[in-house]
């Protein structure tokens, strides 16, 4: 049985076939279009490539599919080649199946929190899904709890106010600071990195422009319009010094804020459902740092989020709803991780290709030990593109599609920030570690293998590998198993052997507000418009001439 699931919402489109239970092929529209997060499209969404892309992976026609499904939150443009054959299911629950039919758990409780999903008629007046807390079992999932909020349009879509949304409240601190990314939309991920440079001042202010009880969160569209307009005001005539420490005390309160909602929630969902396990997604699971502080302060004792957490993995859960939650299929986990790694497998007849299109500007060389080769390069100070295998999908680079250098250099960060990713120096870069050696260096051995955790970094550490310390002594960390993902971790291993540090500073191969890469076209470009220094491509190694 074939099922062939779309995703997105207003943005981050993507496909997805799983065929008799297992997951296929994954894309994000972003990869093939180069477009970030999709915006802009406009009629070119109709084509809807990813689609096609999964499919030709799979070796498979449309007309061999059995079941097309999709969010009904998502752009109707997206999905008008298939506009007779698809199914329609709700945006929250393609967000719950993608996380707990990816789960470890037979059962557990799922909690999905973004800025708003499947539209809701509540007494004439339009709604949207914020908030959804389900319990999972092998009969499906079930709705234990629903927060929706009322819909106030604006002339932009993008300016719409969604009450009760905790992702919203996230978004609209992030615009007020001034963090957007392209077409406008927030980006909360740069709050979450300036937060740890922020102290409490206007956590008591933010307090008073939400309600918090119990499980239940309730925010009015005049406590949002209040709380953008107390900002505007700090902000207002500050100089720039001024001001970059309001917008980092603002961050760190909606930071501390979202924390206290989502431990709120969590505490009240393992009350209900008795449950020890708990799956998250929706965009505010993106948040990793309030993701860490569930396992440390609440009761759940495992937890597991989905590595595309937002509006992508939307695809995945459709299409694993199709096959799990329709009757179909009946649930049960996987004795495996389930593997992020679900793009197109790029030969080396490509890899050849893209290098000869760029003939006159590199050279090539293939080591007897690529690894072995790597790591010193990696030791000498080289930043490295690293381009191996399937793509990973979600916004985390894990190895795949990785840009990597070496963690002990205290100059490393700055450097990449500054010559690689061209993007704001605060911005902090992530850790991967081999599982068998990651209790040495961080306060925490539970496995973060979609790099959606966030434990300290021990006190002894933090000069050994300050480029990934942030400036809290915290680390967005990636675990990595020879099971997942067995060339990274080769790779580490062979740098350990020269240093005895089992880490690497890992980022997603891409510049600033761009996709991440996905083809070895994609790759050379990247390679050759930065200042990498190494670019690895599968076994061969290109430098610039």
């Amino acid at each position: 049985m074939r099922v062939l699931g779309l995703g997105g919402s207003h943005h981050d489109f993507s496909a997805c076939l799983v065929e008799d239970g297992q997951v296929v092929s994954a894309v994000e529209e972003e990869r093939l279009t180069r477009v970030k997060i999709g915006f802009g499209l406009g009629p070119r969404l109709q084509r809807c490539l990813a689609a096609d892309y999964v499919l030709a992976e799979a070796g498979v026609r449309v007309d061999e599919v059995d079941v097309l499904i999709a969010n009904d939150f998502l752009n109707p443009v997206y999905s008008l080649r298939f506009r007779d054959r698809m199914t329609w299911i709700g945006h929250h629950l393609s967000h719950a199946a993608s996380t707990f039919y990816t789960s470890p758990f037979e059962r557990a409780a799922v909690m999905v929190l973004d800025g708003r999903g499947s539209e809701l008629d509540h007494h004439g007046e339009r709604h949207g899904e914020t908030i959804t807390l389900y319990a999972g079992d092998p009969d499906g999932l079930r709705v234990v709890h629903r927060v929706h909020g009322r819909i106030q349009e604006a002339p932009r879509r993008l300016d719409d106010i969604y009450e009760n949304s905790v992702g919203w409240m996230y978004e609209a601190v992030s615009k007020g600071i001034g963090f957007h990314t392209v077409g406008g939309m927030g980006a909360p991920g740069k709050t979450m990195g300036l937060a740890p440079y922020g102290t409490p001042r206007y956590v008591p202010a933010l307090a008073e422009h939400y309600h918090l009880a119990d499980g239940v969160f309730r925010q009015s569209a005049e406590q949002q319009r209040a709380l953008c307009e107390l900002i505007r005001q700090e902000l207002a005539g500050a100089d720039d010094a001024v001001a970059d420490e309001i917008r980092a005390d603002f961050a760190y309160a909606v930071q501390a804020h979202t924390e206290r909602i989502v431990l709120d929630l969590a505490r009240w969902l393992h009350r209900r459902t008795g449950e020890r396990a708990l799956c998250l997604a929706g965009g505010v699971a993106l948040n990793s740092v309030a993701n860490f502080k569930i396992l440390e302060e609440t009761p759940f004792e495992e937890i597991h989020i989905v590595p595309a957490a937002g509006d992508q993995g939307t695809a995945l859960g459709a299409a694993l709803h199709g096959t799990y939650g329709t009757g179909h299929r009946t649930w049960a986990p996987s004795p495996g991780l389930f593997s992020p790694y679900l793009g197109r497998h790029y030969d080396s007849g490509a890899i050849r290709a893209a290098v000869e299109a760029h003939g006159a500007e590199l050279r090539t060389e293939r080591p007897e030990d690529l690894s072995a080769r790597v790591a010193v390069e990696l030791t000498r100070g080289m930043v490295v593109g690293w381009f191996q295998g399937r793509s990973e999908i979600g916004p985390r680079a894990l190895g795949n599609r990785s840009i990597l250098a070496d963690p002990r250099d205290p100059d490393m960060k700055d450097r990449i920030n500054a010559k690689v990713k061209h993007r704001e120096p605060f911005r902090p870069f992530a850790p991967v570690v081999l599982a068998e050696r990651q209790g040495e260096f961080f306060e925490s051995t539970v496995p973060a293998h979609y790099m959606l955790l966030v434990p300290k970094v021990r006190p002894e550490m933090r000069t050994v590998i300050p480029a990934v310390t942030h400036v809290d002594g915290s680390a967005r960390l990636q675990t990595v198993t020879a099971e997942l993902n067995p060339r990274l971790h080769e790779l580490i291993g062979a740098f350990a052997r020269l240093t005895d540090v089992p880490v690497l500073l890992n980022t997603s191969f891409n510049d600033n507000e761009e996709p991440i890469v996905e083809t070895p076209h994609d790759a050379v470009r990247c390679f050759l418009s930065t200042e990498m220094d190494l670019l690895v491509l599968g076994d061969t190694l290109v430098w610039k001439a």
